[in-house]
């Protein structure tokens, strides 16, 4: 897709703190890809981004640098940062998530479960949290894919798309904080969620003034969330949220509405350089969804403690190509069953029927969910007698009870307010496998 950035990925895939993983690969590499994709990563600068820009913009920025440092302070592979003036895009970084791309791309290509990438992100940081010196798995020979991925056309152009637009999105974000002169040492997490939207508002109006689409930008964050998640555990939900709010960069449920509520304003300007601009308009409608549907779970605790569950007890050898399947975090084929997964619910109401995607997850008799309704997230808590969920929920300042009953892989009820069981409307609840989960 874009020609520079393309080369770059070119490059870093030629070859496959406590939590620092620079050891992944070595230095010499490091240093040689910190050389090759820093010219072609500001050749893409300054003859794609910079012409976006208007001329108070262009001014504000004049004196930017941008340097390719071999990683970054922590030897994190998510670092991507700025002091003031300075942007660093470390060869760690860009080597790694290319790396990533290429993988995902591959084992996509050829029908494989592409959730072992997300994994195997969690394994990692779990191993270098483990060991600050043990050796680190691989990422191609770990995930089973071949030296030669990138041979393949359709790996090829999926995998620079993802790299090539991700790659522009971090560095015009970084820009949008140079350019609204944000502190990097801010503390107040308030003031550092409202930093990181500002930034994220920046990058996607570039890319919209460019008309791309901005594909590839769900699979980073999916990974740079596991990689904050997996690895650590919690005592309380209190510690996970002062966690969150210490992170430079935290994937929140504000950062991925705002970014939906952004490209939903102008799916037809993100389409503009298509061939069919009707068709990625509604590409960009249902990408714009697909931030809306990730962000009640951003922050979950309920997903939180599933994912890093998921990944204490991950072993190399479940990190190997499988069939792929629809996958939801915590749960396998193997403990799959009733009141547990990823479920879209289509439910009735005095006003209407709405449709929900809700995520339950069971242990034992007892069942905990989150789930969307436009703008508001909403929660469930309830015990299991047979085949029968009594449950109570709560969605914003509305609460009520309701129960269900299974039916295959789908289960249906009814639902009431205050302490009712039924009398506000009924539901039935279909479990999303890959065909109807995917687009």
């Amino acid at each position: 897709m874009r020609k520079y950035l393309a080369v770059a990925l070119a490059f870093i895939c030629s070859v496959a703190l406590a939590q620092n993983v620079t050891r992944l690969y070595p230095r010499e590499k490091l240093e040689a890809d910190a050389a090759r994709s820093g010219e072609q990563i500001k050749a893409e600068y300054q003859e794609t981004i910079l012409p976006q820009l208007n001329e108070n913009e262009r001014s504000a920025l004049s004196a930017v640098k941008i340097e390719f440092p071999t990683s970054g302070p922590n030897g994190d592979p998510f670092e991507f940062y700025t002091d003031g003036n300075t942007i660093y895009l470390p060869a760690l970084s860009l080597r790694f998530y290319a790396d990533l791309c290429v993988a995902n791309a591959w084992l996509n290509a050829h029908e494989f479960d592409g959730t072992t990438v997300r994994d195997y992100v969690g394994l990692l940081f779990r191993e270098a949290a483990a060991s600050p010196r043990a050796p680190l798995p691989p990422v191609f020979r770990t995930l089973g894919v071949p030296d030669t991925a990138r041979d393949e056309p359709a790996v090829k152009n999926r995998a620079d798309r993802n790299f090539a637009n991700t790659i522009v999105f971090l560095l015009t974000h970084e820009l949008g904080h140079v350019l609204k002169k944000h502190r990097p040492d801010v503390r107040d997490p308030n003031q550092r969620r409202a930093q990181e939207i500002a930034a994220d508002a920046f990058a996607i109006e570039v890319m919209r003034r460019m008309g791309q689409l901005p594909l590839g930008l769900e699979f980073w964050f999916d990974v740079e969330r596991i990689r904050h998640v997996a690895p650590l555990k919690f005592p309380t939900d209190s510690d996970w949220q002062n966690y969150l709010a210490s992170l430079k960069h935290p994937v929140s449920k504000e950062r991925l509405e705002a970014l939906a509520a952004a490209i939903e304003a102008a799916p037809e300007s993100f389409a503009r350089i298509q061939t069919d601009q009707a068709l990625w308009a509604a590409r960009s409608k249902m990408f714009a969804q697909m931030f809306r549907l990730a962000a009640p779970f951003a922050a979950n605790s309920i997903a939180r403690v599933a994912e890093y569950s998921r990944v204490r007890e991950l072993r190399l050898a479940d990190l190997k190509p499988r069939k792929a399947a629809f996958s939801v975090p915590g749960i396998t084929a193997s403990t799959a069953q009733d009141f547990n997964g990823l479920f879209r619910v289509r439910r009735t109401a005095p006003a209407g029927t709405d449709v929900i995607d809700l995520l339950l997850l069971r242990d034992g008799d007892d069942v905990r969910g989150a789930y969307m309704k436009q703008n508001l997230s909403g929660s469930l808590e309830g015990k299991v007698s047979g085949s029968v969920l009594h449950f109570t929920w709560s969605e914003g300042s509305a609460h009520g009870g309701g129960k269900a009953e299974t039916q295959a892989d789908a289960f249906h009820g009814t639902w009431g307010v205050g302490e009712a069981e039924q009398g506000g409307g009924e539901f039935v609840a279909e479990r999303q496998k890959k065909e109807s989960a995917q687009q």
